[in-house]
Parts: structure tokens; C-alpha cells; sequence
């Protein structure tokens, strides 16, 4: 479903969820998180605690209270049309990453691997209802989302400014990092008081495809030949 968090509203909680390995996809799960919650009331003010959990110790976090099954199951809803019936039964063992920032907001990317996704969710402040989607790549796997950075690489060039934050590619990366070093060192939770600065948003809501390709790029059309190395296609 299509969801927009109205600029400086304030946000609770918020769940981001990929379906690959650790690093690699976790970046991507990170970005996803990032582009929307930044917007938040006040912008972006930086993090700073990241701790990497693997399986066991994610889902006690989340018994704990630390961060939410609910938004989870949500988010994962928004994909698959219901609710899963156990965040476990996937093909892959999932694993976290937990975010304190340091307004007091907190998030957290978890895969939940077995299939391309790409699925959010949160919580606003003060209200109980979650607000969910997911991100639609379209045919021919994750491709077409190429079409979108070369938009946003075309609109850079030709007005000399990227169309969203490059503050956010630096804390992504920091948060990546830590996490990486976190989970090296069993699941320590990390202090970042590199990654505590602030940014605000741009609005780039031009750069987002909101369902137009897709009425034009079916999952019945055919992926040019080419565009796949691998294979005859």
C-alpha cells in the first residue's frame, strides 16, 4: 500500500525488513529505514547505540520489549497479505540490527530471508495504529530499481545537487560499521558518538516510483535480452 509519513511528524518505533545475508542486504534495510524516518519531527538527529543480534538473541530482545514483533509481523503483512504465523519458519535464520538515536527514537532492520523484500513499518507518537508497506522492485528482480538511481543520478547532474541527503549514505555506512563490529565482538552494544550528528531532510518524492512503471513494466513482460550475464536472457 502507498505510504507517506507527513513531514515533522513524530515517530515511535519503526521496523525495517530485507530477505538477504548479513552486510550486504542489511545496508539496503538500513537505507529503506533511513529515507523515511528522517523526516521525522525535528530531522535527523544521529544514533547512538547500534547492536547486531543474531536469532536467538534478537527475539529476546523482543521479549524484553526492546523493539517490536508487532511492527514486524506488519511490515511483513504489507508483502504477504497476511500475517506471518512465526517470524522463524523462514528458509534463513533472521538476525537484527537495534537502533537507539538520540532524540529517543529507535528502529531496527531485520532480514527475514527467502525472497526479495523490502517491507517497513512504525509507529507515529501518541497513536496505535501501524503504518506499513512494502516496496515493489517490479519484474526481473531487483533490476528496475536501477531505473530509479538513474533518475536520480540524471536530476543530480542537471542541477548540480543531489536529490536526497548524502548525510544519510554517511550514517548508513557508520551504522553499518558498527553493527559489523558489534556482532564480531558476540552482539556488544555499541556507543556511537561518531554517528551522533544532525541533518535535515530533502524532499524527493520525485526521485520515488509510486506504481506508474509498473502499469507500463508488468510482471508479464518479458526481461530485455541482455540483462542478465548469466544467462541467455
Amino acid at each position: 500500500p502507498r505510504l507517506e509519513i507527513p513531514d515533522g511528524t513524530e515517530l515511535e518505533e519503526a521496523v525495517s525488513i530485507h530477505g538477504g545475508g548479513v552486510e550486504s542486504y542489511d545496508f539496503h534495510a538500513l537505507e529503506v529505514l533511513q529515507s523515511i524516518v528522517e523526516a521525522r519531527k525535528g530531522g535527523e538527529t544521529g544514533v547512538e547505540q547500534v547492536q547486531f543480534l543474531d536469532t536467538d538473541a534478537l527475539f529476546k530482545a523482543a521479549e524484553d520489549g526492546r523493539w517490536s514483533v508487532e511492527l514486524a509481523e506488519s511490515a511483513m503483512q504489507a508483502e504477504l497479505g497476511k500475517k506471518p504465523i512465526d517470524l522463524k519458519s523462514f528458509p534463513s535464520k533472521p538476525h537484527g540490527i537495534l537502533l537507539t538515536y538520540k532524540d529517543g527514537f529507535k528502529a531496527t532492520a531485520v532480514s527475514i530471508g527467502g525472497a526479495n523484500r523490502w517491507n517497513f513499518a512504525c509507529r507515529l507518537k501518541g497513536q496505535s495504529q501501524i503504518r506499513s508497506t512494502t516496496f515493489n522492485v517490479g519484474p526481473w528482480q531487483n533490476r528496475c530499481l536501477f531505473k530509479a538511481l538513474a533518475h536520480a543520478i540524471q536530476h543530480h547532474f542537471i542541477h548540480g545537487r543531489a536529490p536526497y541527503p548524502v548525510e544519510r549514505t554517511l550514517l548508513v555506512t557508520g551504522i553499518l560499521d558498527a553493527s559489523m563490529h558489534s556482532r564480531h565482538d558476540g552482539g556488544k552494544l555499541m556507543q556511537t558518538p561518531e554517528l551522533e550528528f544532525s541533518y535535515q531532510p530533502r524532499d524527493f518524492r520525485a526521485m520515488r516510483e509510486m506504481g506508474s512503471s509498473w502499469k507500463i513494466i508488468t510482471e508479464k513482460t518479458p526481461q530485455p535480452a541482455g540483462i542478465d550475464r548469466l544467462t541467455k536472457n
